[in-house]
């Protein structure tokens, strides 16, 4: 049986590419966009497993394809490709939770992605094929067909392509829905300013704060379990010894919302903001900036989605 050293060599050069140096290109490139940050370790671990996937790539190819040596090599790359899939989504990562991922924008917006569903499609994916694989070995070396009423090989190559076709409309259909979807509050907020009967003197006084935001939702899912924390912090005080800088003076916590449908524009959702007694006077007296902290947890398309949100709001004494 000859060596296909051309063979090896050409599917050598592609796996390298697509094993090593496109992952790495594409960490560079979040990385310089300030979208995530990726540890030297996790990119030699990624060079490493590169680097074993290109020999199976080779050694897969070294032998014709209608041998058994060619399909066992298979077997063990398929099964080894679905493990380098695995430890993309964090499942052999120390301290990591499976399919995390974080995308942090310094300031202004944080969004944690939780990919589960995913990671186990893509293995479960890779491991159809692999039994494909695993079948034409057994049948090439004993030649003699495995059938339960269709050939069992072919009917794990249809279950493989089909887990794969589906796979990538599942994934297709992700991108366009988040395409599709826009998350906006309004300009302007309503007060509720309960004076206590002394318009004059704040310390008996309640202020609340209703924050409104629509949901847009064109896309194929829907957005269930939603829930909101909203938090007022200062960041500017025109007066710091009532009205500190860095500290929360209000906020409104599990907020849930149950289900926004797909192909509906939800408007007007209201919360209500609380404000911290111990600030009252200091919110009613001063001019100030706030950071109205927003956290929005969701499932969508069965990925896990933690967004976390920062905008800065003027605010104008009442008193």
């Amino acid at each position: 049986m000859a060596i296909q050293v051309t063979k090896m060599i050409l599917h050598g050069i592609l796996n390298a590419i697509f094993y090593i140096a496109l992952p790495l290109i594409l960490f560079e490139v979040i990385d310089m966009l300030n979208l995530m940050t990726f540890s030297q370790e996790f990119k030699t671990t990624i060079i490493i497993i590169g680097i074993i996937g290109t020999v199976f790539a080779m050694l897969r190819h070294a032998y014709p394809k209608d041998t058994s040596a060619n399909r066992l090599i298979a077997f063990g790359s398929t099964v080894y490709s679905g493990l380098y899939l695995f430890y993309l989504f964090g499942g052999f990562t120390p301290g990591v939770q499976l399919g995390t991922y974080s995308i942090d924008i310094p300031g202004s917006l944080q969004v944690l992605l939780g990919l589960q569903f995913i990671a186990w499609l893509l293995l479960a994916s890779s491991g159809i094929r692999a039994m494909q694989y695993l079948i034409e070995a057994i049948e090439l070396r004993k030649n003699k067909e495995y059938r339960a009423k269709v050939k069992l090989s072919k009917l794990f190559k249809v279950l493989g392509i089909t887990m794969s076709l589906v796979i990538l409309g599942y994934l297709g259909s992700i991108v366009y829905s988040g395409m599709n979807l826009s998350f906006q509050f309004h300009p302007t907020f309503d007060l509720d300013w309960d004076a206590g009967g002394t318009p004059l003197d704040p310390i008996d006084d309640s202020i609340n704060i209703t924050i409104t935001f629509d949901l847009d939702n064109q896309g194929f899912y829907a957005i269930y379990d939603v829930y909101i924390d909203a938090e007022f912090h200062t960041v500017a005080s025109a007066n710091e010894s009532v009205l500190p800088v860095g500290v929360k003076v209000g906020g409104s916590l599990n907020n849930y919302f149950s289900t926004f449908h797909s192909f509906t524009n939800n408007i007007n959702n209201n919360i209500t903001l609380v404000m911290d007694p111990a600030y009252i006077v200091g919110i009613a007296t001063t001019d100030a900036t706030f950071a109205l902290k927003i956290s929005f947890a969701t499932i969508y398309a069965s990925i896990l989605i933690n967004l976390n949100v920062t905008v800065n709001l003027p605010w104008t004494a009442l008193i």
